[in-house]
């Protein structure tokens, strides 16, 4: 599950006073922040960066964020995006309604609220990432781990692999033979070694994450 640590800001703001004091909050908590001064600038490094969450000024130097915004919808309806303004300016807002903005916060923000607000962004970027599975299981694509009662569990490599083969199979059963192909490959899977592989993942996992269906395979 993404966390703020595994996250990329690009912060796009040409106040430098506001700006050093904003990225010194910002990484407190993120991964990395990328600030610009200037739309043109942004827009090109958001096509060339890995970008979670875009956080902008309401005008900048070149101009007013929400044509920066515009473009940056054409290619991707949904990153996070956060705006900053020094006042509420209603007309922007009624054009933004189309745009998804996360949130529209009027300077000054104090840090408690901010924290709040990059949570946000992580819990919206966390909700397409993660797979319910059953209960309150959740497999994360992007990190390969199994969230159990809010909990993270780590995988291994083999493990992430035979829980993606299970969710790909949810409608069937997997047999050892999927197994041997998806997650062995060119090793050797003897009967011990899966046993012992399926020992593992039921005591991390619990033992009824998956079903054994006798002589035939597996399946949740």
């Amino acid at each position: 599950m993404n966390n703020l640590k595994n996250l990329r800001i690009l912060f796009l703001e040409d106040n430098l006073v506001f700006a050093e004091h904003t990225i010194y909050f910002l990484e407190l908590y993120a991964k990395e922040v990328i600030h610009c001064t200037n739309m043109q600038d942004a827009l090109s490094l958001f096509h060339m960066e890995q970008i979670d969450i875009i956080i902008s000024d309401l005008k900048v130097e070149d101009g007013l964020a929400l044509h920066f915004i515009e473009q940056i919808r054409v290619d991707n309806k949904e990153v996070p995006i956060v705006v900053l303004s020094a006042h509420k300016d209603e007309e922007f807002l009624l054009k933004a309604i189309p745009l998804g903005l996360t949130s529209y916060e009027v300077k000054p923000i104090n840090f408690t609220d901010f924290k709040s607000l990059l949570n946000k962004c992580a819990q919206a970027i966390n909700s397409k990432n993660l797979l319910l599975i059953k209960d309150d299981i959740f497999y994360d694509y992007d990190t390969k781990s199994i969230y159990k009662n809010q909990e993270e569990i780590l995988l291994s490599k083999k493990e992430s692999l035979f829980v993606e083969l299970l969710i790909k199979n949810k409608n069937s059963i997997t047999s050892k033979d999927d197994i041997n192909n998806f997650i062995w490959e060119n090793e050797i899977m003897s009967e011990s070694a899966l046993k012992n592989f399926l020992l593992r993942v039921r005591k991390k996992v619990g033992k009824d994450f998956f079903y054994t269906i006798q002589n035939i395979g597996y399946r949740l």
